[in-house]
């Protein structure tokens, strides 16, 4: 029985999609950076094989696991290029995960080609080329319905041309993401880090990945941190020469050299706050 364990973003709902179309899986489970280890160390004995997707484990997990269940992952992330070189894996930097699932699942012998613009588009919005004009519209729809509407869809018709409804709700959509992008700038707090680089903060929880570019593209920011409070989650965004990994790896997150995360528990000071206003004694 294998369990299919992924990233809960556009790329990891890629791999879902065709993970769930063209393998026989008993479960596909969406989950953070964060979350991976413990999920897997509790949920392992259910399976013979996990197959885990723009996502990786700790080697010391993987490690332990290996003595379980059969273990393969396929991951882009340069932070993974470790674990790559220790347990079967599907390994490269340089395309999205849903890319090098699409052909991972050729090499084994499915007829893929159905889904191969689909595999293209995700892979042009996840490594942020933008030379597609849908790829940033597939982003925005993933918002739009979520991962379980998402994958469903993507499932009964793997065209990357939307219908006249889903067209009608994007349209919508793209008007409300650029009142949201624009009203963002305008809440901007900056700041200067340890290495003499400026960088912009903000509490947003939508379109990360646009938000932080509009942030870099149209301010002095190098780099661009976005707090999700609800989510309890940070995401980075950089330009090209700012390496923000390695401030998610510091902080037991993970991602690429310009898009990065990690998640925090210490409630953004909450007890301080409440204090501050005279709520808490």
């Amino acid at each position: 029985m294998i369990l299919h364990v992924t990233h809960n973003d556009l790329d990891g709902a890629g791999c879902g999609v065709l993970i769930k179309k063209y393998l026989d899986v008993a479960d596909t489970v969406y989950l953070n950076y964060d979350e991976i280890d413990n999920y897997l160390i509790k949920n392992y004995n259910n399976f013979n094989k996990i197959i885990i997707t723009d996502l990786s484990p700790t080697i010391e997990t993987a490690k332990f696991l290996t003595n379980y269940v059969e273990l393969f992952f396929i991951d882009h992330h340069k932070t993974s290029e470790g674990l790559s070189k220790l347990i079967d894996s599907y390994h490269d930097i340089s395309k999205s995960a849903t890319l090098l699932t699409l052909m991972w699942l050729k090499e084994i012998g499915c007829d893929v080609e159905d889904y191969r613009e689909f595999a293209e588009c995700v892979n042009d919005y996840d490594m942020w080329h933008l030379k597609r004009e849908d790829s940033l519209t597939m982003n925005m729809y993933f918002s739009l319905v979520g991962i379980d509407r998402f994958v469903k869809r993507f499932l009964e018709n793997p065209s990357t041309k939307f219908d006249k409804y889903e067209k009608m709700l994007l349209e919508i959509e793209e008007e409300s993401k650029s009142k949201y992008l624009d009203n963002a700038l305008k809440n901007l707090t900056f700041f200067e880090d340890v290495e003499g680089r400026k960088f912009a903060v903000i509490f947003a929880e939508r379109y990360n990945s646009e938000l932080g570019h509009h942030i870099i593209n149209n301010t002095e920011a190098q780099y661009a941190v976005i707090i999700n409070a609800q989510k309890k989650k940070i995401s980075l965004r950089s330009q090209n020469d700012i390496d923000v990994s390695k401030i998610a790896v510091n902080n037991g997150g993970g991602g690429h050299k310009n898009a990065a995360g990690f998640s925090t528990d210490f409630d953004f000071c909450l007890k301080t706050f409440l204090t501050n206003c005279g709520v808490l004694p």
